[in-house]
C-alpha cells in the first residue's frame, strides 16, 4: 500500500524516498513496517527480514534508518560498492534529508 504524504518532513521523506525508489525495499513499502498514520517504523522487523539480503542492499536499509533519525553503525565508503543506480538513489536521499537544492 503506497500513500502519499506530504514534502514537509526531510526525515519521513528520505526515507520513503528510498523505500519507494529501491525495488527490494518497494516491497517493504507496507503499514506492517511503515505506519505513516502512527508515524512506526518497525525497525527490527527490518532488520530480521534483510538477513539474507545482499550487503548492498542492507547498506540502502541502514541509509534508510540513518536518514530517518534511527541510530546505526553506517559506512559511507560503503557507497563505493554500489551500482550507478543505488548511487544516484544514495545521493538524492540525503539531498532530500539535508534540504540540498
Amino acid at each position: 500500500m503506497h500513500q502519499t504524504v506530504p514534502m514537509n518532513d526531510p526525515y519521513l521523506d528520505s526515507l520513503l524516498y528510498i523505500f519507494s525508489n529501491h525495488s527490494k525495499l518497494q516491497n517493504y513499502l507496507t503499514d506492517e513496517y511503515i505506519n505513516l498514520k502512527e508515524h512506526i517504523l518497525e525497525v527490527e522487523k527490518l532488520k530480521k527480514a534483510s538477513k539474507q539480503w545482499s550487503s548492498s542492499e542492507k547498506f540502502i536499509l541502514k541509509l534508510a534508518f540513518h536518514l530517518y533519525g534511527i541510530p546505526n553503525k553506517l559506512d559511507l565508503n560503503d557507497i563505493d560498492y554500489l551500482d550507478q543506480q543505488n548511487k544516484c538513489l544514495v545521493m538524492e536521499a540525503i539531498k532530500i534529508r539535508f534540504k540540498v537544492i
